[in-house]
């Protein structure tokens, strides 16, 4: 076994990141970790830990690779950092098997949630990696994230790798109907996740047909070679112009332009904005653009931000939201803001300040919220706007980046979540895709390619949201904190009645 272990943990963490879209591989999550904990039962806590770490290196390589077409630096410290979440799983786990096997059964699901869900409130917010992802192309497995969000499809995928371990590890003196029961609850699990998911879909069928709002989705395919080069502004004027002209002839009623569509501080520059509120009163249509913002806040000083305008015909106002989740690394310093020193630090990030306001854009009878491009993979964030009266999730982004790479496709099923947990359409316009449109139930009702120029044209329906997710938040990851604590606590919790335990290292 000794010499196999290493293998094991590598092919475990390749099956798990190829579980992750654009891979069709998702089922492979709910074996993989099992795999990783039998190579790991065994050993001493510090083994663990390394055999973890390693788990953790080749999984998030694996799966964020990506982040290096932007920073490498940035992308190194996101993994190094990373890979330490199963690391110490496996090190308390392995710690938990000798004093409270039942404890460390529980143990392992409970920490990767509640890091994930912890690590959405600070700057090294990075919840990329949540498990329910991978499960994305299965709409039947994930309609009951209407119930707790990704968060319950990713304990659910782990308590299926759980009882699978139990039933095959020798740690555990379980009788063969006890080993068998165990296969059969995965099994069940799995099965009961189909079913309701098949019931739930079954009232699709009912989707209204009548007072949708038509909207289109603008792809300007700007890319990085002139994008943020002033002299190419005209480019981008024109390119979006032209696109929101075809899309308001095809019959839109809202016009929805990507991050920073337009790369310049359009709010300070009096002769640019007169330029878009006339495009606005000629089509007689709302726009949303992404934009870039500053505010003066000294003398010589000033806060950038990544934010995202709302124009509406014959008003000369606007509305404005600033992103709240930056990408750490990538957009700004985490705790950078706090300690002003960590500004000086640079590894090509873009300095953005954090927004402080979450808005919610009106027009007319429609109510709706902007998540700014990283912004769409937090569930709780997306909650609040619902429940601040937003009808209609609107993604913005601008992937361009990251190359052909797989983060695409990561990022664009992401908005199938938001839209079951909170059973609103998510829209979504990126600037060289992927731009898609997404009903309540998780199906694609529209879905553009990668590096072309395009819009889509799709009816969606707002109304408020109405999910059990959306009224009770994040409970599930409340609970696997306190569940986490007493772990820990067992696990380090010294007294001379527990026995020296042999490890194979």
């Amino acid at each position: 076994m000794r010499e196999i272990r290493p293998y094991l943990v590598v092919v475990s963490a390749i099956a798990s990141f190829l579980s992750f879209p654009p891979f069709p591989f998702g089922p492979f999550m709910f074996l993989t970790l099992a795999i990783l904990l039998l190579a790991v039962e065994d050993l001493s806590p510090r083994s663990a830990f390394k055999h973890g770490y390693l788990w953790g290196l080749v999984f998030h390589l694996g799966l964020l690779y990506y982040i290096g077409w932007v920073t490498v630096p940035g992308m190194i410290a996101t993994v190094l950092i990373l890979s330490l979440i199963p690391a110490a799983a496996c090190s308390v786990f392995v710690r938990l098997l000798g004093r409270n096997s039942s404890l460390a059964l529980a143990f392992i699901p409970a920490f990767f949630l509640t890091w994930n869900w912890l690590l959405t409130m600070s700057d090294l917010n990075y919840p990329w990696t949540d498990f329910g992802y991978a499960l994305a192309y299965y709409q039947p497995l994930i309609q009951v994230a209407e119930l707790g969000g990704v968060y319950l499809v990713s304990l659910l995928i782990m308590a299926v790798n759980i009882l699978i371990y139990a039933s095959i590890s020798g740690r555990f003196n379980l009788r063969e109907s006890w080993r068998r029961g165990c296969r059969y609850a995965a099994v069940l699990v799995i099965v009961a996740l189909y079913l309701y998911g098949q019931a739930r879909l079954a009232g699709s069928v009912k989707e209204p047909t009548s007072n949708g709002v038509t909207v289109g989705l603008i792809q300007g395919n700007v890319t990085k070679d002139i994008k943020w080069n002033p002299l190419a502004l005209k480019v981008s004027f024109e390119r979006y112009f032209e696109l929101s002209r075809e899309a308001a002839t095809a019959g839109a009623d809202l016009l929805i332009w990507p991050e920073t569509a337009i790369p310049t501080y359009l709010a300070q520059e009096p002769a640019n904005m007169a330029k878009v509120h006339a495009f606005v009163d000629s089509l007689n249509l709302p726009v949303l653009t992404g934009v870039v913002y500053y505010e003066t806040v000294g003398a010589g000083d000033y806060r950038a931000y990544n934010s995202a305008l709302f124009l509406s015909p014959r008003y000369e106002r606007y509305e404005l939201y600033s992103k709240i989740h930056l990408v750490p690394m990538s957009e700004k310093i985490p705790f950078s803001e706090r300690f002003r020193k960590l500004q000086e630090i640079r590894l090509g990030q873009a300095d953005f300040s954090s927004g402080k306001e979450m808005t919610v854009f009106h027009d007319g009878k429609l109510a709706f919220s902007t998540l700014i491009c990283f912004e769409s993979a937090f569930p709780g964030f997306a909650r609040e706007f619902t429940k601040r009266g937003a009808e209609m999730l609107v993604v913005i982004t601008n992937d361009m980046w990251f190359g052909r790479t797989s983060l695409f496709e990561q990022h664009a099923m992401m908005a199938v979540f938001r839209a079951i947990e909170n059973r609103l359409p998510v829209v979504r316009a990126a600037n060289t895709g992927i731009s898609m449109a997404v009903d309540k139930w998780g199906n694609i009702l529209a879905k553009s390619d990668v590096f072309k120029e395009d819009y889509l044209i799709v009816t969606v329906h707002p109304e408020k949201a109405d999910s059990l997710y959306g009224k009770i938040g994040d409970v599930i990851p409340g609970a696997t904190l306190a569940v986490s604590l007493v772990a820990l606590a067992v696990a380090f919790w010294r007294r001379k009645r527990y026995i020296e335990v042999s490890y194979a290292e």
